[in-house]
């Protein structure tokens, strides 16, 4: 059981380090998280190029739905 836990905690581990790598070197992972920071999501560029990608879609943020009521 030790080591199973063991296993999970070192692939979460990796997972992090992973993921702030690729936040660190991918230029459009940066801006978005400094979107974020700032509350501004619609300037970061993930946003931007999914507005573009997906057209059909509606990306407004104001509107409510019934979870965020």
């Amino acid at each position: 059981m030790d080591k199973g836990a063991l296993a999970i905690a070192r692939i979460l581990i990796v997972a992090l380090v992973l993921g702030v790598a690729v936040i660190l070197w991918h230029p459009g992972y940066r801006k978005t998280l400094q979107a974020v920071f700032q509350g501004n999501l619609t300037a970061s560029p993930i946003w931007v190029s999914n507005e573009k990608y997906y057209p059909s879609v509606d990306f407004r943020m104001d509107v409510k739905d019934d979870v965020t009521k």
